[in-house]
């Protein structure tokens, strides 16, 4: 028996990812205008959470180290410009 699970690109996954957490889309509504499961959408939000908030992902890809920098970096710039204000 063949695995006919989809492999998506972490470029694809962060998209998906950005319609729900910039551009407050509906999580169902983003599942289903790409053609994904909305436990799936789920379980690359709760992965994606995590990564951010500097917790190692339960699965799935790690982040890459320029992903990494540029975190610390957008970090950083908020904290400088709450100290700033």
């Amino acid at each position: 028996m063949t695995n006919n699970r989809n492999q998506y690109t972490r470029e694809f996954k962060l998209e998906a990812i950005s319609l729900v957490t910039e551009h407050k889309r509906k999580i169902p509504d983003v599942a289903s205008s790409l053609g994904i499961g909305k436990s799936t959408l789920q379980k690359w939000l709760s992965q994606y959470r995590q990564e951010t908030n500097g917790q190692a992902p339960k699965v799935g890809n790690a982040l890459t180290d320029e992903q990494r920098e540029l975190q610390e970096l957008r970090k950083q710039v908020k904290r400088l410009t709450m100290e700033r204000d």
